[in-house]
C-alpha cells in the first residue's frame, strides 16, 4: 500500500511539472514590454563613395538621463556598401560590424558611422518601452547625411528617416520617408516574475520526483 501511495505522489509531481513547463513555454504574453522591428533603408540614391554618415539618436524625454530605456541594433547588412569611422556621445557604444547599443543616460545620445553607400542599410532594432513620467516620451530616430552635409530625407524638415516615440508599451513606428521599410518579427523582452516562478515550480517538481525512491509493500 505504501509503495502505491509513493507511486501516486511521484505521478502527481510529474503532472505538476509538465503542466508548469507547458504553461511557461506556451504563454506568448508572459514577456515584459518591448518591440522588435526589422528596418531597411534604400540608400541607392546616395553617392557610392565614402563620406555618407548614418546617425542613430536616442533622446531622453524626462531630461533627467534616467537610463530607463535601451535600443539595441544588430544583424547589420549594407547591400554592398562598406563601413568607415564611428563616433558616439552619451549612452552609446558599439559599431555596425556587430552591435550598436544606446541608452537614454543623457538628454541626447547618439551613434554615428561613416560609410560608402550600397543599395541599402538594414538591421534588427530591439527597443524597451518604459514610459517616462511627465508626458514627453523617450525617442529613437535615424538620420543619414550625404557627403555634402545634406539630410537624406527631403520629406522631413528634421531629417529623420524613422522616429519611434516610446509613449506606450506598444509604440507605433513613424516612417518619415518612403525610403524606409519596417516590419515586425515579434515581441521582445525578459520573462515576467510569474513565468520564472512557473518554470521553477516545474523544475523543482521534476527534481523531487526523481529523488523519491520507489518502494513496494
Amino acid at each position: 500500500m505504501k509503495g502505491k501511495m509513493t507511486d501516486m505522489k511521484n505521478l502527481l509531481l510529474q503532472i505538476i511539472a509538465i503542466a508548469a513547463l507547458l504553461f511557461t513555454f506556451g504563454a506568448q504574453t508572459s514577456f515584459a514590454a518591448g518591440i522588435s522591428v526589422n528596418v531597411s533603408i534604400n540608400t541607392s540614391g546616395l553617392p557610392t563613395g565614402p563620406g555618407s554618415e548614418i546617425v542613430f539618436i536616442f533622446t531622453d524625454g524626462s531630461g533627467l538621463g534616467d537610463a530607463n530605456n535601451t535600443a539595441t541594433l544588430t544583424n547589420f547588412a549594407l547591400g554592398g556598401g562598406t563601413l568607415g569611422i564611428s563616433s558616439t556621445s552619451g549612452g552609446a557604444s558599439g559599431d555596425m560590424s556587430s552591435t550598436v547599443s544606446l541608452t537614454d543616460s543623457s538628454l541626447l545620445n547618439f551613434f554615428a558611422e561613416t560609410f560608402s553607400a550600397g543599395t541599402s542599410v538594414s538591421f534588427l532594432l530591439n527597443l524597451t518601452t518604459n514610459v517616462d513620467a511627465g508626458g514627453t516620451p523617450d525617442q529613437f530616430s535615424i538620420e543619414i547625411i550625404d557627403p555634402n552635409g545634406n539630410f537624406f530625407s527631403p520629406q522631413d524638415p528634421a531629417g529623420d528617416l524613422l522616429a519611434i516615440n516610446l509613449d506606450s508599451a506598444s509604440p507605433s513606428t513613424s516612417t518619415q520617408s518612403s525610403l524606409v521599410t519596417v516590419s515586425t518579427p515579434g515581441p521582445v523582452g525578459t520573462p515576467e516574475p510569474a513565468t520564472i516562478l512557473l518554470l521553477g515550480a516545474g523544475l523543482a517538481a521534476i527534481a523531487l520526483s526523481a529523488k523519491r525512491p520507489t518502494t513496494r509493500s
